[in-house]
């Protein structure tokens, strides 16, 4: 059977779901290899909140191994590599001291771009560029082992038992908006007004309003039922599943969403429905990936770090381009 381990410093949600298609790449182009993730310290969203729909794509996991490059010590203290072999091993990360206790496992070829490609068993090429969308760095890694076009029309695979709970609160006569008004930043936070004039112009559209508020939101959760009280919250409806599976379900259901630049913008970008993205300081370019799903609107374009600069009008006439 051949093998593949694919190494990382583990996942928090928002990493693991911007690297759900790089585990379609690699099982579409090497379907017939026992494809087993490793992470070192940190654990992954893939064996947590995103396991049921990374398993559908990783054969095996490992997490926390706690490697160690001295040839005179276990390999790793928590699990034993001594005995395994690997046909390829992909490095996704490019701290030195990991790499080369990587290393130590037997594989037959090496990939990894610690050190400009130093320790790679494949020659990685120098490109003189301005940044990628970090994702696709990955993706020119694993061309070094099999080289094909991205699946860029990719989407998630959602589970069935997920997509039969959600098809019992969205009725397919009726439309639907998403709106995630949150983030993690203070500073990615366009007006809580802003959206709320976009929820009501599309709610007089006959759109049915879908909210998603992430931990930190409790608090504009009341007001935002005043303005919306038939609005849904799906993730207090289903209790079977994670926030995040429940939020990706959802989108099959949606006509078009808009989100700042957050976990739930990402948990959005499933490829079933248009998002709208807002960015504020953060250069949209290096954290989206290029597809036909997601339309950023960026303050920068109006030369501003201030996303509260975006007006109403471009999201209602971007959003406006999508449904018609």
């Amino acid at each position: 059977m051949k093998k593949i381990l694919v190494f990382s410093n583990g996942e928090k949600i928002g990493d693991g779901i911007i690297k759900l298609p790089l585990l379609n790449e690699i099982k579409k182009r090497l379907p017939e290899y026992h494809f087993t993730w490793v992470t070192n310290l940190g654990s992954t969203a893939f064996n947590s909140q995103l396991k049921n729909i990374a398993g559908q794509y990783i054969d095996k996991i490992i997490e926390k191994v706690n490697l160690n490059p001295y040839f005179w010590k276990p390999i790793s203290i928590n699990y034993n590599f001594k005995d395994e072999y690997f046909d390829y091993i992909l490095d996704t990360q490019k701290a030195v001291y990991r790499t080369i206790a990587l290393k130590r496992i037997k594989c037959g070829q090496f990939i990894s771009a610690c050190g400009n490609g130093f320790f790679s068993t494949k020659k990685i090429k120098k490109v003189n560029r301005l940044r990628n969308y970090y994702l696709y760095d990955l993706y020119e890694l694993l061309d070094l082992i099999k080289k094909e076009d991205i699946d860029k029309e990719f989407k998630i695979e959602i589970p069935k038992s997920l997509q039969d709970n959600l098809i019992k609160i969205f009725n397919s006569n009726n439309k639907y908006i998403g709106i995630a008004p949150g983030a993690g930043e203070k500073n990615k936070i366009w007006p809580l007004e802003k959206f709320i004039e976009v929820g009501k112009f599309y709610r007089k559209k006959n759109y049915e309003v879908v909210l998603y508020l992430g931990p930190e939101e409790e608090y504009i959760k009341e007001r935002l039922l005043i303005e919306f009280p038939k609005a849904i919250l799906p993730e207090d409806l289903i209790k079977d599943f994670s926030n995040v599976e429940i939020v990706m379900g959802t989108t099959k259901f949606l006509s078009c969403a808009i989100a700042n630049d957050s976990g739930i913008s990402h948990m959005l970008s499933t490829g079933y429905c248009p998002l709208i993205k807002l960015f504020g300081p953060k250069d949209s370019l290096k954290f989206t990936p290029k597809n036909n799903f997601i339309k950023t609107i960026s303050s920068t374009e109006m030369n501003s770090k201030e996303i509260k600069v975006i007006a109403v009008e471009k999201v209602l006439t971007e959003v406006n381009k999508i449904l018609n």
